[in-house]
């Protein structure tokens, strides 16, 4: 067994150092790290051009060759954009500018009303990653080799980075990367396309829960318990970290969005440190014991 499996927290802390998952263009980027490039430069695109709302950006083609990707991808990115809300497409037509990427107050009430809107819908899908990414995880800790491990570790990366600037589009972004490379460690490819399908449908509910104070590093510590029990190869922590995530997820949308089931008391407020060492995600990362 890999060093690596036996020091979970000090492989996370050397890969703090490499650059930003999405920033790699090496052979080893998925499908959803090349659309997740893209989106940021589609962003950092609508300022450079100064676009304003309403706004028609360059078609396909054009931002194909600009990003030098396919048009598959260039697709991709648009519809995460527009399911997000800060682009709408018009079929033909082109796509237009809905929300500037800095305008988050002005998504926040959508992504709400989607929640409440989808309800059902949330929660019975939720049920079902409860139940399916559990198992994931704890295939993951059996599977799981050293390049799957450097994946969830990068997603951890930005995600930490996240938390310390916190950016929505970017969280979402941590928490798909993290999840999907979470089903492609279990090895299973079957699983992993039923769950990520239905994570990619909840893409607005992840925005949502995103927004809510100390969500983004009380997630942190939660996917960071997560990896450690994979990368220490043990399943049943695992899978019980998973659960606790994902069940804590759905807390947070029943009590804070849905105001249902008891909702929380008001929170005061904190820094974004106080957050984190509250969470646990500021603690210190160092080797597991072997």
């Amino acid at each position: 067994m890999s060093a690596t499996r036996h020091n979970p927290r000090l492989a996370l802390q050397d890969a703090m150092q490499e650059d930003d998952f999405i920033e790699s263009t090496g052979s080893r980027s998925s499908a959803k790290q090349r659309r997740d490039m893209v989106v940021a430069q589609i962003q950092k695109l609508i300022g450079q051009l100064g676009l304003d709302l309403g706004d028609r950006l360059p078609g396909e083609r054009q931002l194909g060759v600009r990003f030098g990707v396919s048009r598959g991808t260039i697709r991709e990115a648009i519809q995460f954009l527009a399911t997000m809300g800060f682009l709408e497409v018009r079929h033909g037509g082109g796509s237009f500018l809905r929300a500037m990427p800095d305008q988050i107050g002005r998504l926040r009430a959508g992504w709400h009303q989607w929640v409440m809107r989808h309800r059902g819908r949330i929660l019975e899908t939720l049920e079902v990653r409860i139940g399916g990414e559990a198992f994931a995880a704890e295939l993951a800790a059996r599977r799981a080799g050293p390049d799957d491990l450097n994946q969830l570790m990068r997603a951890l990366q930005s995600m930490k980075a996240v938390c310390v600037a916190p950016d929505p589009t970017a969280f979402v972004q941590c928490d798909l990367a993290f999840h999907d490379a979470l089903l492609r460690s279990a090895g299973n490819e079957t699983l992993r396309e039923l769950l990520g399908a239905l994570g990619e449908e909840l893409i607005p509910e992840r925005a949502a829960i995103a927004v809510l104070k100390g969500r983004l590093p009380r997630s942190y510590a939660q996917h960071l318990a997560i990896y450690e029990a994979v990368a220490s190869g043990d399943g049943s922590r695992a899978a019980k970290a998973m659960r606790e995530h994902l069940e804590s997820v759905k807390q947070d949308i029943l009590s804070s969005i849905l105001n249902e089931g008891g909702a929380s008391q008001p929170r005061t407020a904190m820094s974004t440190s106080d957050e984190m060492t509250k969470s646990g995600a500021a603690r210190k990362i160092k080797p597991v014991a072997e």
